[in-house]
């Protein structure tokens, strides 16, 4: 009976949302707003064949109903607007300390798709965005929603090369970028006659607009000085060339239509994946890879109340700063605080600043407070504000977690570091850790999938699922409702390659990391397929070595293992490591116990060269950047031999 009564209700609501019945809506929203709240009983798990995709094993971690439970059918901003128009005198962005309301940012985003409009962006339109994340940006994302157009969100630290593809594969009339970029916008238009004649209008924002008023005056001030200095660029003036608030102005004049419908599985945004490993490639989000998240965060065992803080410290033109970072934030109806500067020593500083309840970051910020605190008892003594401390976006060692747990527990927060798994291409969560889950004390665990994805794992050779819970590692496959649409621009080949049918028929993302599953549904993340390095006949993952060290080395920063390829041994295995400040006068001893650590390896995982780094270089998504590292080795190599034939 219960579930037809909510087959009933998904049936009515469809129908109320097509027929944009909003009271219908709010009135079925109530039975499925929350199912978990209704009771106190969890699942249990009822198949035991050994195989994750039908055992389902994290199960146990949500409350009966949930499976039950509608995923949205409508628009991302529309979902927005509906879960918060109760809200609408609570804050939603803070902006360097200017509190931006829930009713005035959807007041600016209608003013925005008044303006894209009236400047003939239409539906399906695509409209590149190279910003930080800022109030306007946010704006301009929802705005283009709104209408049916595409943003195209590209990192403003883009080389000119990677801005002309941009241009030229999305079709762009509108570019968009910071105040600071225009020399280089101005001369890839003057050089580039077919860019020229295709992009009809070009706007600067300067990243002071939404400034409190003194601030803004004051960095106006400051901006116009170093312009005479010519220590900042001088915005060109031309017809195509706009700044932010003539942009505003020429909306006020439009009167149309202002919302498209909605269209399922419609590309909303394309953002570009971290490029770890491979070139960077174009990802298709839609309005569910949005809206799919929040219902899966939300059904599961979340800490978001309305009010509460969060500290946005991912960029927006990353799928987690966006989806996780920005749209989740808000649904639930958080204070937003924006940071458009990436940061990453000053980390702790924001913490102390606005003592926010939330944050999302990545392993790189989790080992910049742990330092930190380690190091400064004195301050942050107080970390009870804390509700959640989410680590994305790649692996956080063992060492490193548990560390930072002991330093978070002395200062009196009630949580620990809550690892999470997922991709761009995954929308890009799919995984968590919870209070309960933690309570476990999974050693290197990833979380468990959210309700309605599932991940398993599979031989990469035989495409066969491997059984869970018997330490069995192949590649990490999932199935989300989150997942992107495909690559853009005529990626159909990358696009093939990623989605890949199984011998039960169904068809399941390939994420090209490595991993195992225990028999609680925890996922452990191994390493990178393409990362695996092979020496004289034997293959291994360097993400053991560089656990096994970090593990080890208490002065260790953070390290890499790369290999260069070798004519004789296949590849040379090269560390590559940087190490805490506060033991630069010990480097020597450092570099000594690291070797001698790695001897103790197997004799083909043994690097052939120890590199040291004052920092080791990443990418966007705060990821090491193997590439780099790479390229950097290869290129040295290739030097010292053309010295050793000149030699000889």
């Amino acid at each position: 009976m219960k579930k037809e009564f909510y087959a009933r209700l998904k049936k009515d609501l469809n129908q109320a949302i097509t027929e944009n019945n909003i009271y219908e809506m709010e009135k079925i929203k109530e039975y499925f707003e929350n199912p978990k709240l209704q009771t106190d009983e969890y699942y249990t798990q009822e198949k035991f064949t050994g195989y994750a995709s039908i055992d389902r094993p994290q199960i146990k971690y949500y409350k009966k109903g949930t499976l039950d439970a509608a995923l949205p059918k409508m628009k991302m901003y529309d979902y927005l607007y509906l879960r918060n128009k109760k809200r609408l005198n609570f804050t939603a962005l803070n902006y360097y300390g200017r509190k931006i309301s829930y009713c005035e940012m959807f007041y600016q985003i209608e003013e925005v798709a008044k303006s894209f409009l009236e400047m003939g962006i239409r539906e399906k339109d695509h409209v590149v965005i190279a910003m930080p994340t800022t109030p306007e940006s946010v704006y301009m994302l929802f705005a283009l929603n709104r209408i049916g157009a595409v943003a195209v969100e590209l990192d403003p630290r883009t080389t000119t090369k990677d801005i002309e593809l941009t241009m030229r594969e999305s079709h762009t009339k509108f570019y968009i970028t910071m105040e600071d970029c225009s020399p280089m916008i101005d001369e890839i238009l003057t050089n580039q006659k077919d860019l020229s004649e295709q992009i009809e209008n070009v706007m600067f924002i300067s990243p002071t607009n939404s400034l409190p008023f003194g601030m803004n005056l004051l960095s106006n001030f400051k901006d116009a000085v170093e312009r005479k200095k010519g220590e900042k660029p001088i915005v060109p003036i031309k017809d195509k060339y706009l700044n932010w608030h003539e942009f505003i102005r020429k909306g006020r004049t439009y009167t149309g239509k202002i919302d498209s419908p909605y269209e399922e599985n419609t590309t909303v945004e394309i953002i570009y994946s971290s490029g770890t490993t491979a070139t960077p490639k174009p990802i298709r989000y839609t309005n569910e890879t949005f809206t799919a998240m929040v219902r899966q965060v939300e059904l599961g065992e979340t800490h978001y109340d309305e009010k509460d803080k969060n500290l946005d410290i991912i960029p927006l033109f990353l799928g987690f700063g966006s989806n996780n970072g920005v749209y989740t934030i808000l649904a639930f109806g958080l204070e937003d605080i924006l940071i458009p500067v990436p940061v990453i020593d000053k980390f702790p500083d924001l913490i102390e600043k606005y003592k926010p309840n939330h944050i999302l970051g990545a392993p790189i910020h989790m080992k910049i407070l742990l330092n930190f605190l380690q190091n400064n008892p004195n301050r942050l003594k107080d970390l009870s504000y804390l509700k959640s401390l989410v680590s994305g976006s790649a692996h956080l060692e063992t060492s490193k977690q548990y560390a930072l747990d002991e330093e978070l527990e002395k200062r009196g927060c009630p949580v620990k570091v809550e690892p999470g798994y997922g991709q761009n291409e995954a929308g890009p969560g799919l995984s968590l850790s919870t209070r309960t889950f933690l309570k476990t004390k999974h050693p290197g665990c990833s979380g468990y999938p959210l309700i309605f994805t599932t991940i398993s794992i599979f031989d990469p050779e035989t495409d066969e699922e491997l059984r869970y819970g018997e330490d069995l590692e192949g590649e990490i496959r999932y199935q989300t409702p989150c997942s992107m649409k495909g690559y853009a621009f005529n990626r159909e080949q990358e696009t093939a390659n990623f989605y890949k049918k199984g011998k039960d028929g169904q068809v399941w993302c390939c994420s090209g990391d490595l991993g195992k599953i225990d028999r609680d549904g925890g996922i452990y993340v191994t390493g990178r397929k393409t990362r695996q390095i092979g020496r004289n006949g034997f293959k291994f993952s360097p993400t053991e070595i560089e656990e096994f060290l970090i593990s080890n080395v208490k002065s260790l920063e953070s390290c890499a293992l790369i290999a260069i390829p070798d004519d004789i041994q296949e590849s040379i295995p090269i560390l590559y490591y940087s190490i805490k400040n506060e033991y630069s006068e010990y480097k020597d001893v450092i570099r000594a116990e690291i070797i001698a650590l790695c001897s103790t390896l197997k004799e083909y995982k043994i690097p052939e060269e120890y590199i040291e780094k004052e920092q080791l270089p990443v990418t966007p998504n705060l990821k090491v950047d193997f590439k780099r590292l790479e390229r950097e080795s290869t290129e040295r190599h290739i030097e010292a031999s053309k010295k050793l034939v000149k030699t000889l």
